[in-house]
């Protein structure tokens, strides 16, 4: 089937794809149901209730990856290799580099005052600054221990945080999927595109193809309805061994993606005197090499020279891409707010429209349905994969309206099928068997 499909990328009925294959009726079927699961196809209907099948003429599989993504990965790799070299010289460096310039600043101190005892004066150890940081270094000052909350993170964390970010929630690669199935039961087993363009937030184009991936993946098979909507019918999950109710009866307000917004993420998630400390850390470690350590030459009388790429070098370069990190991401987040604005005015944009047909407000003009630039420029960019189209009339104002039939069609399609789902498909069957028994 394969083979013979390759390259067409018209619609063809079941009869087209038998004729072109020469498999048998059960075994054209049969592929037709895994090329529609491994490669990337749609499934639309006829008014005579006949399914017509499309495949990508490139026949390219559900799993590609492209090389955007490839590329993304690759330099997801190489970052978190940075990183995590990176924060082992954060600790070896940043530390260490401090307490050695401020050992070389005391130095200057009791030089200056002419003093030469050792035991006058204060002693610098490296233990508290440890204990500040957050690394347990034996005894604090006084012989005890100071408290600290246990909701605050160690200093030197929080240092990573400012450098690197505050770390990110791990992704559960089943949500979508978790989200998507809670919401086929909820809906009696019945879902259309329309329900993953609300609940998702795709387009049209893409619901038709994940509902195409969800009913290969859950068992699902299609139905015509009478007015020629593809409707996706999952039976089997449907049954529950839980509660009689039916969990489509059950009062719930469903997580349409227009409720939720994109958060702007926290660039460091310090508080800004952590923020404005760690920066005096570096600051310190950055000037230094240019103030301290020819400071100490001059009054010592002793030359560095040999210790140029120790003691000049490396701290410079390696405070400068402490700064320049953060600096780094913040130009990046200032980048991605217009991308996350964007995906945000959409979903207002999607919200708007769904809230308009729910009201059966019927055509409206652009100035109510999307009343910002940017929601307006949104609505002509993607009127079409949004299942919408221009009214024939404008209103009486003379203003172009917009309307969106296939939304409304297939809501009202969802309805009835869904009013005429039977509750035994829930029932899982009597116990005739159990091993506590």
């Amino acid at each position: 089937m394969l083979a013979a499909l390759r390259g067409r990328g018209a619609k063809l009925t079941r009869a087209d794809a038998i004729a072109a294959s020469g498999l048998p009726e059960d075994e054209a079927g049969r592929a037709l149901s895994v090329l529609l699961k491994e490669y990337r196809s749609h499934l639309s209907a006829t008014a005579s209730g006949e399914l017509l099948y499309q495949f990508d003429p490139a026949f390219t599989r559900r799993d590609a990856v492209p090389w955007r993504e490839r590329a993304a990965a690759v330099a997801d790799t190489l970052w978190r290799g940075f990183s995590f070299l990176f924060k082992i010289a954060i600790v070896a460096t940043l530390v260490g580099y401090f307490a050695l310039f401020v050992a070389m600043m005391v130095a200057l101190i009791f030089a200056r005052s002419g003093s030469d005892r050792d035991d006058d004066g204060p002693s610098f150890g490296i233990g508290p600054l440890l204990w500040f940081w957050g690394w347990d270094a034996g005894p604090a000052p006084y012989g005890r221990r100071p408290a600290r909350t246990a909701r605050r993170a160690p200093f030197y964390k929080r240092v990573f945080a400012f450098v690197f970010g505050p770390p990110a929630p791990k992704a559960d690669p089943l949500e979508d999927e978790r989200r998507i199935v809670a919401h086929i039961r909820a809906g009696r087993g019945r879902i259309a595109p329309v329900d993953l363009v609300r609940l998702m937030g795709w387009t049209f184009p893409r619901a038709e193809e994940e509902a195409t991936r969800l009913m290969v993946d859950y068992g699902g098979e299609p139905e015509v309805t009478d007015d020629g909507v593809v409707v996706y019918v999952f039976k089997g999950l449907r049954m529950t061994a839980g509660a009689e109710t039916d969990v489509a009866d059950v009062a719930r307000a469903p997580d349409w993606e227009s409720e939720g917004l994109e958060p702007t993420p926290p660039l460091t998630g310090n508080e800004p005197g952590t923020n404005a400390l760690i920066g005096l850390f570096n600051g310190f470690n950055l000037l230094a090499p240019f103030w301290i350590v020819p400071a100490f030459e001059a009054r010592l009388h002793v030359s560095l020279a040999s210790w140029q790429f120790l003691l000049v070098d490396f701290p410079l370069a390696f405070s400068a891409v402490f700064f320049a990190v953060p600096l780094g991401r913040w130009v990046k987040a200032r980048l991605e707010a217009r991308a996350r604005a964007t995906r945000n005015d959409r979903r207002r944009l999607i919200g708007r429209i769904f809230a308009y047909v729910d009201l059966g407000l019927g055509p409206s003009p652009r100035a109510e349905l999307a009343p910002t630039p940017a929601l307006a420029a949104l609505l002509d960019r993607e009127l079409v994969s949004l299942g919408g189209d221009v009214a024939t009339d404008p209103d009486a104002r003379g203003r172009v309206r917009y309307t969106f039939p296939r939304i409304e069609q297939e809501i009202a399609a969802l309805a009835r099928v869904r009013a005429a789902a039977p509750a035994t498909e829930r029932d899982a069957g009597a116990v005739v068997f159990s091993s506590a028994d």
